[in-house]
This record gives C-alpha cells, structure tokens and sequence, in this order.
C-alpha cells in the first residue's frame, strides 16, 4: 500500500521547506494529524462541549490554522509545536466564541418575537445562558493562557504561589509589565526570547522583585498582550506614578 512520504530532517528545515515546496506543505500536514486532532480534542474537553467524537469543522479550523502556522513561523518565536499548538487553540477558541454569539443573537431573535409571551422563566432560562457562555469563554482562556505559560516554564498553579501578597509589590510588578508594554522593541525581543530583560529592567525597578515575581510580571504581559477579555477583566491595572517617583524609560529605538 502506498503511504504518505515522511519528510527528512529536524522539524525546523521541514517547517522552512513547507513554506515554499506545497508536497512538503501537505506532506508536513499528513505527518502531524495526530497531533492536530489532539490540539482539537483538548480544547473541547475542557470547555465541556467534546462529547466524543472530534467535528469536521472543528478538525478543519485546526488544520487551517496549522497551515498558516507554518507560513508565518520565525524559528526565533521558539519551537514550531508549541507555537502551532498556541495558533490552533487560539483560532478554535475565537471560532467558538463566534458560534455562540451567533447563538446568542438567534436566542434574542426569539425572544424578541415572543416577547408578548415572555414569563419569569425565559426570563431565568437567558439568565443561566449568559452565564454558562460567559463560563465557557472563561474555561477557553484559561486554558489558551496556560498554554503559553508552558512555553515559559510555568503553570497556573505555580503562578498562584509565585503571587506576591502585598499590595506595594503587586503594584511595582504592574509598573514593570507596562514598562515593557510601553517599549515595543524590548517587548519583541522578550517574547521571542521568553526571558525578561532583568539587568535591563533592574536600572529603574528593584531587582529583587523583579527576580523574585517574574513569572507574576510574565502573567501581566500574556495576558494583557493576548486577546483574553474574560481574564483580563480579573487584572488589577496599574496606576499613575506618584510626584517623586522614578518614571520609566521608554522605547527611543533601543
């Protein structure tokens, strides 16, 4: 029985080659099905809408997202799985969110055209929608945010004992992460290094916060930099420097 070529080489020159060589491309995406289907199924497992069996739809979002994963690859954004696992979750989620969404204007729809007939109970039955959309939403960032921890070493559960538990140290680690936010350059180059710019960050904030909380800080800067609206509403924001307080630098092109 003929079978599927398997591509030689390491993942990176494989990945490289499928950005212009479209067999390869289909050859690369035949290889790591298994791989597509596992991304699909954790997803949906979480959120509690997987009941078994993967949709076609859903496997097709994924190997979409896949493809366009391996045309916009850069080998300094870190290894190609991780990366293509966090492009695939992310495009099912927002497709998820769409799906409900549309659901949701179609139960207005309705309720709006029954709205003679509206009792206490439609009332309570939309009621309990919102908040299992809302919920669902809530369990795919999650989960969509965790992955990304994982690529710099940490885990949700380790976030929470890394936390700093007074106020003042919450409030400097803010200042850090919008420091970053503010300089677009070194934000880049964090991100695609995955390690925080520490002797550079330690000229205006104390390096033992910034030693002792990074992954606190590495939280702030996912989350507000990603498009996780649910989680993000949980972030205290950081305020306005008092009179007499250092200022941060910003990004002059360095």
């Amino acid at each position: 029985m003929d079978t599927e070529p398997v591509l030689a080489g390491p993942l990176t020159e494989q990945v490289q080659l499928a950005k212009t060589d479209k067999h390869a491309l289909n050859t690369l995406l035949h290889n790591y099905i298994p791989f597509i289907k596992k991304c699909v199924s954790s997803v949906f497992c979480y959120s509690g809408r997987y009941n078994g069996q993967l949709r076609a739809d859903n496997l097709t979002d994924a190997m979409l997202a896949f493809v366009h994963s391996v045309q916009i690859y850069n080998p300094e954004q870190g290894a190609f799985i991780q990366y293509a696992a966090v492009l695939i979750r992310n495009r099912l989620i927002d497709n998820t969110r769409k799906e409900i969404a549309l659901q949701k204007r179609l139960f207005s729809l309705s309720a709006q055209i029954d709205k003679k007939e509206t009792t206490w109970e439609a009332d309570i039955a939309r009621e309990i929608y919102n908040r299992t959309e809302e919920e669902n939403n809530l369990r795919l960032e999650i989960e969509a945010i965790d992955s990304e921890f994982s690529q710099w070493g940490f885990s949700w559960a380790v976030l929470l004992k890394k936390c700093p538990r007074q106020a003042r140290s919450r409030a400097v680690c803010q200042r850090i992460a919008e420091t970053l936010r503010r300089n677009p350059g070194l934000l880049a180059r964090t991100l695609a290094s995955r390690q925080l710019p520490v002797t550079r960050l330690a000229e205006t904030f104390p390096r033992k916060t910034l030693e002792k909380y990074h992954q606190y800080i590495v939280a702030l800067i996912i989350i507000s930099q990603g498009d996780y609206p649910y989680v993000y509403s949980f972030v205290p924001q950081s305020r306005e420097p008092v009179p007499g307080e250092p200022v941060p630098w910003e990004e002059a092109g360095k």
